[in-house]
């Protein structure tokens, strides 16, 4: 399975970037997502709870960072085990700035184990991208907020 695409965020990448790898913050960006523990500077481990039809059930998950240039880009490899089987691959983001906000451009390639393999491929891409977009529109939320401080505050 290959995933791409891309998001206009309302940040700058200097205000982005530590939300995206700080462990509390990631909690309330990934859907589902219960515990996020950062057992490594480039290592990360938790558990994400999904309620999807088909995929239901605990997820524990494993991130390792294994290239990063900051605030621009960063590649990753990872994996989800649960109930219906496990996703590994790989995946990377990159930040490009634009004016006051910034375009996040993603891509990740992945193999499914197990009876999520059975899915039809055009729905497990649906979920995956439907979660993605998820988790950047509650990052955005978050970025938009913290710029509505900084005005009240100016």
């Amino acid at each position: 399975m290959k995933i791409t695409g891309n998001y206009t965020l309302d940040g700058s990448r200097q205000d982005i970037w530590p939300l995206i790898h700080d462990p509390i913050s990631l909690v309330g960006l990934i859907p589902g997502c219960e515990q996020l523990d950062q057992i490594s500077p480039d290592e990360y481990r938790g558990q994400v709870q999904l309620r999807l039809p088909a995929v239901s059930g605990a997820y524990t998950t494993y991130v390792k960072l294994i290239e990063v240039e900051a605030p621009r880009y960063c590649r990753f490899e990872g994996k989800v085990e649960g109930p219906a089987g496990s996703i590994s691959g790989t995946a990377s983001f990159k930040l490009e700035p634009m004016d006051a906000k910034s375009i996040l451009e993603y891509e990740g390639q992945a193999m499914i184990i197990g009876s999520l393999a059975r899915l039809d491929s055009r729905f497990a891409e649906g979920i995956a991208q439907s979660l993605i977009k998820q988790g950047l529109d509650k990052l955005n939320a978050q970025l938009q907020m913290k710029q509505t401080r900084n005005i009240i505050i100016k």
